[in-house]
Parts: C-alpha cells; structure tokens; sequence
C-alpha cells in the first residue's frame, strides 16, 4: 500500500483561503457603501405603500411596526388602509375591536411623518364620515389613490 505524502499546514491554509473567498461572496453589498450612498439609495428607491386590509390588532401592529422601522429608515412609506383596515384609522373604531392601541399607533406614525390614506369608499361601508378619521390621515379619492402606486412597491396585509 502506497500512501500519498499529506501536509497538514497546506491543507489548513487552503481550506482557510477558501472559506474566505466564499464568506466574503456573502456578504451583502450595501457593506461596501458610505452613509451618504445609503442615503441616496433610499431617496432614490421607490416608495413603499403598506395595503392594510383587516383590522386585526395583530396584523395591524405588524403593518405599523414594519412600516414605522422603515420609515425610521428614511424610505418613503404610505399607509393605505381600506377595507376593515379603515377601523385603525378612525378616532373611534368598534370598540369590540380593541383597536385602541393600534390606532394609538397609526396616529404616532402620522405625528413622526409617516402618510397615512383612508379608502373613502371604505370608510362609508363601514358606517363612519370623513371627519371620524384621525388627524393627519387623508381620504383616498379616484385622484389621490392612484398616485400612491405609481412606481410603488406594494405590501398588502
């Protein structure tokens, strides 16, 4: 039996080298820019319409959450409620719906720049007026609803 000659140190270094070209591979590439190119980025990006259907307190928070973190983040987020969604956007929803926290929420989103657009429609269905809505929030009409998909990525809950 014939046995090949095996270095030990060669082969640690390779496998390390390897490792490295894949681990660097991974890495996301908004490591490599500065401050004012992320900034750029995101002024640049399309904005982000939050599509929030329900008035679940749990999908609601969600929607809230992830559109407050971006927003923080410097992108251009809207939040379109219609639907049962229009309840976390009035003053006083159904109080069986325990949407107080929630709507809490939606109005502290308004007060720190976040845009917030009631489906008019909506809010008729639902048996509330124009002046239910909380301050800051607008009504969604056939001229303002179209402009927030334009060029809009659109997540809907």
């Amino acid at each position: 039996m014939t046995y090949v000659n095996f270095d030990m140190k060669r082969y640690s270094l390779i496998l390390t080298f390897i490792s490295l070209v894949i681990g660097v591979a991974f890495l996301p590439s908004v490591y490599g820019q500065d401050d004012i190119s992320k900034t750029i980025t995101k002024k640049n990006a399309n904005p982000i319409v939050y599509h929030l259907t329900s008035n679940d307190p749990w999908r609601a928070s969600i929607v809230i959450s992830d559109a407050t973190n971006l927003k923080n983040l410097g992108y251009n987020i809207t939040l379109l409620l219609s639907i049962e969604g229009v309840q976390v956007g009035v003053k006083n929803p159904h109080h069986h719906l325990n949407l107080d926290n929630v709507v809490a929420n939606v109005t502290n989103f308004i007060k720190d720049g976040g845009k917030v657009v009631v489906c008019g429609v909506c809010l008729e269905v639902a048996g509330f007026e124009p002046n239910d809505i909380i301050e800051g929030a607008i009504i969604g009409t056939a001229e303002i609803t179209p402009k927030l998909f334009t060029n809009a990525t659109v997540v809907t809950y």
